[in-house]
């Protein structure tokens, strides 16, 4: 059960902006983070963490009962520019947010491919932009609308039809366009313009 000291640390927290603190359960995990919000009612606190990758901005929420809170400490009580005040939000939302951010990790991880370049990853994303069904194939290929693939160096030339699949001529067409204008930006951004 959580300590009345725990307790009133978080009623005399609530409130103020970007609260930082180390919670440390009965199972002597430590988690640290920002206090999203503290609900008193279901006696849960919500801690917001940093996501696994900054580029994205995506945050992560752990869900803490405050009855298995066996210490609390703030660690910094700074204020930025930019401050919100922490609001309370119904438990009811929560499996709401989990799942918006599990769906999110889940398009993340069809999406992204760590052992592309950087320009080819930008060729996948613009297509995926573009085009209703894209995702990574083998070899790193991009493979459209289960007919054509697109591979290294992934450029117009490297679009070729998939074996047995019917190909269509202006889908090929297109795609030709789409390639050619992404490295025409990525040209342009080496240039400086």
């Amino acid at each position: 059960m959580a300590g009345i000291d725990v307790l009133k640390t978080l009623e005399n927290i609530i409130g103020q902006d970007f609260i930082r603190v180390k919670v440390i359960n009965t199972f002597d995990t430590e988690y640290t983070g920002t206090i999203y919000t503290y609900n008193a009612t279901p006696g849960t606190l919500v801690l917001e963490t940093p996501g696994s990758n900054p580029t994205l901005k995506a945050n992560n929420y752990k869900v803490i009962r405050t009855s298995h809170i066996k210490s609390l400490q703030v660690i910094n009580n700074t204020t930025t520019a930019k401050s919100v005040s922490i609001q309370p939000i119904a438990t009811s939302h929560i499996p709401k947010i989990i799942k918006a951010n599990e769906e999110n990790s889940l398009l993340i991880n069809k999406t992204r491919n760590s052992r592309v370049s950087k320009n080819g990853q930008f060729v996948f994303d613009t297509v995926y932009k573009r085009m209703p069904t894209v995702r990574w194939g083998p070899n790193h290929s991009i493979i459209v609308l289960d007919e054509v693939k697109i591979e290294e160096p992934y450029t117009s030339m490297a679009i070729k039809p998939l074996k047995g699949a019917e190909v269509n001529d202006d889908l090929v067409e297109l795609l030709k366009r789409i390639v050619d204008d992404v490295w025409h930006k990525i040209d342009n951004e080496r240039k400086g313009g």
